[in-house]
């Protein structure tokens, strides 16, 4: 008797890891940004970036890489609706005069996430700048 339920225990934990591991698939998207933005308190210079997006259990991380592989950049972000209102994947930007500011990640999948802003977004902004949204989509090579 021990050895069947125990047996059903081994069967049952096999299931649901291999659940997890089908549900915990990260997803990304792929840029290419055409200025130098900030992130945080990281300056970041414009190109390619690959943007993943991998679940953990309260919710999810989004690691930013440049695709040249300088930058592997971890964001804390929450779940957000879309600013733009369109499911496509994009990166959103903040933008006051000429400096931009990562604002929201788009997955395509009409999920969107928001990074809080930055102490030096917060300063820009008290200095009187107006602010501009600037998206900049997923490119085709991107798509998985």
């Amino acid at each position: 008797m021990k050895t069947k339920i125990l047996a059903m225990a081994a069967v049952l934990l096999l299931s649901l890891g291999a659940a997890s591991k089908c549900r915990a698939q990260s997803r990304s998207i792929e840029v290419n940004v055409p200025f130098a933005f900030e992130v945080g308190n990281k300056s970041m210079p414009a190109g390619s970036y690959r943007v993943e997006s991998v679940p953990t259990g309260a919710g999810s991380i989004e690691i930013l890489r440049s695709n040249n592989g300088g930058v592997r950049l971890p964001i804390s972000t929450t779940a957000t609706t879309s600013i733009n209102g369109t499911p496509a994947s994009a990166l959103i930007f903040h933008r006051y005069g000429n400096r931009y500011f990562l604002a929201e990640i788009q997955t395509g999948d009409g999920h969107a996430r928001e990074l809080l802003p930055s102490q030096q977004e917060k300063e820009v902004a008290r200095s009187g700048h107006r602010i501009e949204i600037a998206v900049v989509n997923q490119t085709a090579a991107g798509k998985l």
